[in-house]
């Protein structure tokens, strides 16, 4: 799709049928990254990324069903 979305269907043996949108890493600017998925369940989630150096960053995430969460991220 276009933009680097990603979509998802499935189809389960009980007849539901379920479609997704979903895309990470979308660049706002040099440090900060965004992402969002929804779905046909009423579901939602939206996530900020900040890049603090090559190895480390902070998350900022709000899900439909989780809520608010914040996190440190390391890459090795």
């Amino acid at each position: 799709l276009p933009m680097l979305v990603n979509f998802q269907a499935e189809a389960y043996h009980d007849g539901i049928v379920r479609f997704s949108l979903m895309r990470e890493d979308i660049p706002i600017s040099k440090r900060l990254r965004a992402g969002f998925m929804f779905n046909t369940d009423k579901e939602y989630m939206i996530g900020f990324n900040y890049i603090v150096g090559k190895n480390i960053g902070f998350r900022s995430h709000y899900d439909s069903d989780m809520g608010f969460g914040l996190g440190i991220i390391l890459n090795y």
